[in-house]
């Protein structure tokens, strides 16, 4: 699975979200809701589960490799391209106009 390297959102040292700017790489923009999908996966470490409050994109995150990829609300994997878009977009607030068909499009679909 093609999957892309991300960097936690930042917190400060009470694990407040820090507030945002412009130098903030995408990922960093958005207000993260995350739960944990597996404690301990085959190759060490977490998957994570992380929703926008603002924009409501899902991703699944594996703290083993650092890597995330966009999934549709029941967990489902997107099309590489589609999560390549969305790690490369600011959260805009709430979603956009295209968010409902990006997620009709799944990866690996027989």
């Amino acid at each position: 699975m093609n999957r892309t390297n991300v960097n936690p959102p930042a917190r400060n040292s009470a694990g407040e979200m820090m507030q945002r700017n412009a130098q903030q790489v995408p990922w960093d923009t958005h207000d993260w809701k995350v739960k944990t999908l597996e404690s301990l996966t085959a190759g060490g470490g977490s998957r994570l589960a992380f929703t926008c409050r603002g924009c409501r994109r899902r991703f699944s995150y594996t703290t083993a490799n650092n890597r995330a990829w966009a999934v549709n609300d029941s967990g489902a994997s997107l099309l590489d391209e589609i999560t390549s878009r969305w790690l490369g977009e600011r959260c805009g607030g709430r979603p956009t106009a295209t968010d409902d068909d990006d997620r009709l499009h799944l990866k690996n679909v027989h």
